[in-house]
């Protein structure tokens, strides 16, 4: 099932040496395809997203670094943050939404945000070690990444960007397959306004990796790499259907991506 350079760390888990200091540790054979990405500095090491939780992702991460471990989900969607409660230093994003989840300094995630009960799966709470602001730039050591708000697939999604390396860990904003916007908080005003943003940070050399992969033409796996054309192709086909006035349930935007949406999605163009 791997692709050259991806080895197995057992039957579940598949580990890539993306770049120096970044691995990506994917999930093959759950059907989401998810892939979390261990991020080190020179003193500390950022774990981007912990899975669905089916397997215990942290057995990996011990393998991997041995640096102390800030755990950060992109959002708290259920196959993101399966795992999140194995962790004791965990970090948000500073958000509203996220805030309003805090009861007694314990995180409950709703329904609408972890949409756990859709596969079974019950939302663990877990106390939050840090409330970072976007645009914080997080200080790994000799590695900084900064937090990008990237909203459009759920209002609590962020990105993060290495500018030095030229990577974004753009999580489920842009991946191989359908994107979704026919989940509740999916908004495309908030998707194309996220165009807007990274394209005006990112450049062609930019690599982008993402949260969710599919196999290759061979039925090989591995990272999910984009680049800013696919973020670009995105923006032109959300202006477009926002001109045309129409409200489509699937678009095809290029060769790797579609857009599904809801009626739902389209409500703060309609008000706008």
């Amino acid at each position: 099932m791997l692709a050259q350079g991806v080895r197995w760390f057992d039957d579940w888990f598949a580990i890539e040496n993306i770049a120096p200091g970044v691995h990506a540790i994917g999930e093959p054979r759950f059907h989401q395809i998810n892939w979390n990405y261990l991020i080190e500095g020179q003193h500390t090491a950022l774990l981007l997203d912990t899975g669905p939780g089916v397997r215990d992702i942290s057995e990996v991460v011990r393998t991997l670094t041995k640096l102390p471990l800030i755990a950060l989900p992109s959002h708290l969607h259920f196959d993101h943050t399966g795992n999140l409660h194995r962790f004791q230093n965990i970090a948000l994003p500073d958000l509203p939404v996220l805030r309003a989840c805090m009861r007694d300094d314990v995180l409950h995630a709703t329904d609408d945000l972890f949409r756990g009960f859709l596969e079974g799966m019950v939302w663990k709470p877990v106390r939050i070690s840090k409330w970072w602001p976007i645009g914080r730039r997080i200080d790994l050591g000799g590695r900084h990444l900064d937090l990008i708000h990237t909203p459009g697939h759920s209002p609590d999604s962020v990105s993060l960007f290495d500018r030095d390396a030229k990577i974004l860990f753009a999580a489920d904003f842009v991946y191989p397959g359908p994107l979704y916007a026919q989940t509740p908080g999916a908004d495309l005003a908030a998707y194309l306004a996220t165009t807007h943003a990274l394209l005006s940070q990112i450049d062609d050399q930019t690599q982008i990796f993402c949260a969710h992969g599919a196999p290759d033409k061979k039925g090989k796996h591995r990272a999910p790499l984009m680049n800013s054309h696919d973020i670009s192709d995105l923006q032109k086909t959300l202006m477009d259907i926002k001109d045309s006035g129409k409200m489509p349930k699937e678009t095809v935007i290029n060769a790797r991506m579609t857009l599904l949406a809801n009626d739902t999605a389209f409500a703060s163009w309609r008000t706008g």
